[in-house]
């Protein structure tokens, strides 16, 4: 495991997500089909299982901080879905320098598709678009609705909108440690139209 975490270090996140994929796809195949299969218990034990949008927090921040963003923001937003708060944490620099199992976690999450909407730091961010692991923002939600509110627009050295500062976001703004981290979409999202939703919601809230 040593042997692997220092090759990963040398890598660049695009290379990274390659090689652990390459080497490791059983492994996430594994945690994916066990994923889907305790959702599937779950959702037939409850039966009324509300659907799910998957928001990933990256960043220095813990489990209890989530949790209340969690909470916050399904009861002030949110009836019909559910928004599922996951956590990794990062504590700045490049995916090298981070936890091992904390960037395992988030790369096996991102591969399948787990993932529908992240926030992160603009460093973080930027290495994801150089590998085109980002959507533009306009491919998700009305451009112009993100030109004409009050928050802040980031295109990350590209000619695109690729995120949007959390500053006028009440149920976000005053976490610690997350003042200057995006939102961002990962490429493997699918559910378009609950983040649209999502979006839409809280630039209009």
């Amino acid at each position: 495991m040593k042997n692997l975490w220092a090759t990963l270090k040398t890598m660049s996140f695009k290379e990274a997500v390659d090689y652990i994929w390459e080497y490791y796809k059983l492994h996430i195949f594994g945690i994916a089909f066990g994923l889907f299969f305790i959702i599937s218990i779950t959702s037939n034990i409850l039966k009324e299982e509300k659907e799910t949008l998957n928001f990933m927090v990256v960043g220095a921040v813990n489990y209890n901080m989530t949790e209340a963003i969690s909470t916050e923001i399904n009861e002030q937003y949110f009836d019909d879905f559910r928004v599922a708060v996951d956590l990794v944490q990062h504590g700045g620099g490049s995916a090298g320098s981070q936890s091992y199992a904390q960037m395992q976690k988030l790369v096996a999450k991102i591969s399948v598709g787990e993932v529908d909407i992240m926030l992160a730091n603009q460093d973080f961010s930027g290495d994801l678009i150089d590998q085109e692991g980002l959507t533009p923002l306009g491919q998700v939600v009305d451009e112009e609705l993100l030109e004409q509110s009050n928050v802040e627009i980031h295109r990350l050295d590209s000619g695109e909108i690729y995120g949007i500062g959390i500053e006028q976001f009440d149920v976000l703004k005053d976490v610690e440690n997350i003042q200057e981290s995006i939102l961002v979409i990962p490429a493997t999202s699918e559910n378009d139209e609950r983040v649209a939703e999502f979006l839409t919601t809280l630039l209009e809230g």
